[in-house]
């Protein structure tokens, strides 16, 4: 199953041109459904009853606040339930009918067989799950709530919309598709309601079922109590998810056939509730999972990082926190919000985790570090433009990350990433930002929050530079700018007033005699004439200013000359210098024969770009992969280094800087093509460089 998984995984990258046929086949199908809501009368019901069962998908994602699911496995979940356990449901009903006989019609078909084949096959995908996932032994209470939960929304989707669809004729046109003559309204979808779809007659009620989710979700809990608690409460706990599921067969049966099942099969029914029980003694087992999931967590919350102020683990305090990070700091919200799940599952694995699932703890922790870099990036942002580099210390993020990040090396990235998009790509990007905000918010915020994303990346080599200079800010010119731009943000189409908000600034600066020259994105050679810098007595370059923020010699590194090496013990290459605290690779090329005249030839051995393609693109590749896939260990070299990090310390680095002794336009724009490539083949990766150093 690993290799099919592996082999599954490869295949876009072995053809790149299966994501554009896959990309025009969504937007296709995205025009054909809404061309459909106009013509056909079953699109319009379909998208009716996809609401009201995302709806109940919403309600239980709410509710499972000690969930480490991300809302697309959720999904996921949600689509086995339509294309696994629908095929598989019908096809062993039609098996039974094959090998039996009689009509789907009968009773022991109705109330017996199905009740019993659709709440066994619902728990399908999450077996699927507990036998080939990775991390399924790190999961929270609140995760096998969602995945029966999800399941069961993506099945009752489809069987309600097939009532939907077939009863169409004047009595469900005129009083509505679950109307019957004797029964009166059977199926309740109310939007006040917790779960809505319960299956109860609306004349003289004497029973009910509740829906498929909360059936399903109750089973899947049981089962992750039962898995949980095995090893102190012996194999008998087993006892509870099997109880739990005749339960929901028992409620599903009586339903169905009750009008026609013996009497004491109705008694059974009746005593445990009559199926208004059911939601209740799920609602408590819920409240049950999640206090054990939360106690759980604090058994080890001094190995996972707390916000600040927070002592204890608690779903109330998280929810404080998303909700700060919502109304006071939007930008915000998303980090905040995936951080504190990625923390609840560091939780589970280090408290449950078997060896496969702790053999991801490291991209994880990757993961919770990137949100901690954007959540500080973005407030040190806000301090800058908002505030005046005045208050930072009052808008402090609740998130702090343990080591100092790179932001303005950030934010140079991500232009230098969005500036190799092409316009279509771009478009399409705005695009999809603008669709996916259409469904939590209306027409003109979500054109704004598109904008912004479009606008963020582009601005990049700006935003860096106020991060590197905050006092760029305190000029008036910049002042009336920025509080001019943020008045434009708040208004439809504000963007486009761009450029004369540019127009004003260039004239506020002629009018205050305050005009200076522009900034070059990339570091100039330095020649020695500006203050405080002298010429080399020996005529050479002298380096880059060691007072700036972001440069460290890499001589000066802690770890220097730390070499790879394989399974074989054979050399895979060195890194000149690491900073393991700061996450950075220190790599010093030398350009001397660069110019070197070859005696045959009369020309330079080696052209800018063929000397940067080797020694910047060639070397860091196979560096990097070398690193990820081939190196079992570090050692010194002989000019290195006693102390050297570790392998695992190193492998979650992502910023390589290079320190190149020439310079020249030539060599400039040749290091730019190659760490371009670099950047393409490896974004993940930050490749920064520097000119003139010794």
């Amino acid at each position: 199953m690993e290799a099919i998984y592996q082999f599954a995984r490869e295949i876009p990258k072995r053809y790149p041109w299966l994501k554009t046929v896959y990309a025009v086949w969504c937007w296709l199908s995205l025009l054909l459904f809404i061309a459909g809501l106009f013509f056909f009368r079953d699109s319009r019901t379909m998208l009716v009853q996809y609401l009201w069962s995302f709806y109940v998908m919403l309600q239980f994602w709410l509710l499972c606040r000690s969930k480490t699911f991300t809302w697309k496995k959720t999904a996921m979940f949600m689509l086995l339930g339509i294309v696994l356990v629908i095929p598989i449901t019908a096809w062993t009903l039609m098996a039974a009918h094959g090998l039996i006989g009689g009509q789907t019609s009968d009773t022991w078909s109705v109330a017996v067989v199905t009740p019993i084949v659709e709440e066994v096959w619902k728990l399908l995908p999450l077996c699927l799950y507990l036998f080939f996932s990775r991390r399924a032994s790190s999961m929270s209470l609140g995760d096998y709530t969602l995945a029966g939960a999800a399941a069961g929304v993506g099945f009752q989707l489809m069987e309600e919309l097939s009532r939907r669809w077939l009863n169409s004729g004047i009595i469900g046109r005129t009083y509505g598709y679950s109307t019957t003559m004797l029964g009166g309204e059977t199926i309740h979808w109310d939007f006040w309601t917790l779960f809505p779809g319960r299956f109860e007659e609306s004349f003289f009620p004497t029973l009910m079922t509740v829906s498929h989710p909360v059936h399903t979700a109750m089973v899947a809990l049981g089962v992750g109590m039962a898995v949980r608690f095995r090893k102190r409460l012996t194999n008998a706990i087993y006892s509870l998810p099997a109880l739990l599921l005749a339960w929901s067969i028992l409620d599903h049966t009586a339903y169905n056939g009750q009008y026609s099942l013996p009497d004491w099969v109705m008694k059974i029914h009746e005593w445990t509730g009559s199926g208004y029980q059911t939601k209740d003694v799920f609602l408590l087992m819920l409240v049950l999972g999640l206090i054990l999931d939360y106690m759980a967590l604090n058994r080890v919350r001094s190995r996972l990082p707390m916000m600040t102020g927070e002592r204890f683990i608690d779903p109330l305090t998280e929810l404080r926190h998303m909700s700060a990070a919502f109304f006071r700091r939007r930008e915000r919200f998303a980090s905040v919000m995936a951080w504190t799940r990625e923390r609840r599952e560091m939780g589970f694995s280090l408290l449950y985790g078997n060896t496969e699932a702790v053999s991801v703890q490291e991209d994880l922790r990757g993961r919770m570090q990137l949100h901690y870099r954007m959540a500080a990036g973005l407030t040190a942002l806000l301090i800058g433009a908002g505030l005046l580099a005045g208050f930072a210390a009052y808008w402090q993020a609740p998130v702090q990350p343990d080591a100092a990040a790179c932001f303005s090396c950030m934010f140079d990235s991500l232009q230098n990433w969005w500036d190799r998009l092409s316009f279509s790509e771009k478009g399409a990007i705005v695009l999809g930002a603008f669709a996916l905000s259409l469904l939590f918010v209306g027409f003109w915020p979500a054109l704004g929050i598109a904008l912004t994303a479009a606008s963020i990346p582009g601005s990049g080599h700006e935003i860096a530079k106020n991060i590197r200079d905050p006092k760029r800010l305190l000029t008036p010119e910049n002042a009336v700018a920025a509080l001019l731009a943020l008045a434009l943000s708040r208004v439809p189409f504000g963007h486009l007033a761009k450029k004369g908000g540019e127009r004003l600034k260039n004239w506020l600066e002629k009018l205050l005699g305050r005009r200076t020259k522009p900034e070059p994105d990339v570091p100039r050679k330095p020649d020695g004439d500006g203050p405080g810098e002298k010429p080399d007595p020996d005529g050479q370059e002298q380096a880059p200013p060691k007072d700036s923020d972001d440069y460290v010699h890499w001589s000066k590194a802690k770890y220097k000359g730390v070499e790879l090496y394989d399974s074989r013990n054979g050399a895979l290459g060195e890194f000149d210098g690491i900073d393991v605290e700061n996450g950075i690779f220190y790599e010093a090329k030398s350009a001397e024969g660069l110019n070197r005249i070859h005696p045959k030839t009369g020309k330079p051995q080696q052209t800018p770009q063929q000397f940067t393609d080797k020694q910047l693109y060639q070397k860091t590749r196979t560096r990097i992969n070398n690193l990820m896939e081939k190196a079992v260990g570090t050692r010194t070299t002989p000019d290195g280094t006693s102390e050297l990090p570790t392998l695992e310390e190193i492998k979650g680095i992502r910023n390589f800087q290079f320190q190149l002794d020439g310079d020249s336009p030539e060599l400039r724009a040749a290091a730019e093509n190659s760490l371009n490539r670099l950047r393409q083949e490896f974004p993940d990766y930050t490749f920064t460089i520097r000119f003139g150093v010794k």
